[in-house]
């Protein structure tokens, strides 16, 4: 048995490169989840505002496309609000009539839908 302490041998081990590891493991784990829980809190943050203006912006174009199409058509023609990628020309919210035929495009609202530009057509 061997009654010296672990200071005095020399047994080729370094006590403090032992400590500098396990040190350098626990900082490597803090900073990974530290890295996570903010990830995971600016998620939190930024995916309910993105949700509400999504919602807001398919209300407005909703029930801009409603007036467009009653201004256009009649009352009882269905009308359907589009968001868009298909050209630059279109790109943005697109207000449908639905019509037996078909759908007829009956205004352009743009990115960020507000209210149409209604000016009825006067026949001369």
């Amino acid at each position: 048995m061997d009654d010296d302490p672990r200071e005095l041998r020399d047994d080729g081990f370094d006590d403090d490169l032992l400590e500098e590891l396990e040190s350098a493991n626990r900082f490597e784990r803090r900073r990974r989840v530290m890295k996570w829980v903010s990830i995971a809190t600016m998620v939190a943050m930024v995916v309910p505002g993105v949700l509400t203006t999504v919602g807001i912006a398919q209300s407005t174009a909703a029930r801009s496309c409603r007036l467009a199409v009653d201004l256009a058509a009649s009352e009882r023609t269905t009308a359907r609000a589009a968001f868009e990628f298909s050209s630059l020309e279109t790109l943005g919210w697109n207000c449908y009539a639905v019509t037996a035929s078909g759908e007829v495009r009956v205004a352009m609202l743009g990115l960020i839908p507000g209210p149409p530009r209604l000016t009825p057509s006067v026949a001369s």
